[in-house]
């Protein structure tokens, strides 16, 4: 009884969450693009560089032949709660990005989604998503920009990949 009750003080003081399911922590699109399989990939690497800072260390896969990167990203996303941002806390979004390139079409699938918030006297606590609705209000404050970048940048539309005509 110690020990259960124990466990559940701890996990209070800690704010413990349960996270949805896998299945429920990642979201799929499928876009077309107006490039070849290997400029979208050369500048979707260009993107990750320029974006994540380093694509030696962000950047886990890279298989150009099949057109594919996957990467983690730690994310900043003030949007996630007005409340929290207000208070001083940080909003951060863990998540895997799994980059598939074709000609004229990526799929992009943002996975292993975990919201948590950071703050000075007790640093990181995991506060999600815990459900779909979670999973869908991160993509729509955090993720659709990130996926509209990332899309500019693969059609050479960003500035993040400038032409090679100069």
């Amino acid at each position: 009884m110690r020990y259960i009750f124990s466990s559940l003080l701890i996990c209070l003081s800690f704010a413990c969450v349960t996270l949805a399911p896998k299945s429920e922590r990642e979201i799929i699109t499928v876009l077309e693009t107006k490039v070849s399989k290997d400029d979208a990939y050369d500048r979707a690497l260009i993107w990750f560089a320029k974006n994540l800072n380093n694509s030696n260390w962000a950047v886990q896969v890279k298989d150009k032949p099949n057109g594919r990167i996957v990467s983690n990203i730690k994310l900043l996303c003030p949007n996630m709660s007005t409340f929290q941002s207000s208070i001083g806390n940080k909003n951060y979004i863990d998540f895997s990005v799994d980059l598939t390139l074709k000609d004229k079409k990526v799929r992009i699938i943002f996975e292993n989604l975990v919201y948590s918030v950071w703050n000075y006297q007790s640093g990181e606590t995991v506060h999600g998503p815990t459900s779909v609705e979670d999973s869908k209000k991160i993509e729509a404050n955090c993720l659709a920009s990130i996926r509209s970048d990332l899309i500019d940048a693969i059609n050479g539309l960003s500035s993040n990949t400038r032409s090679d005509d100069f």
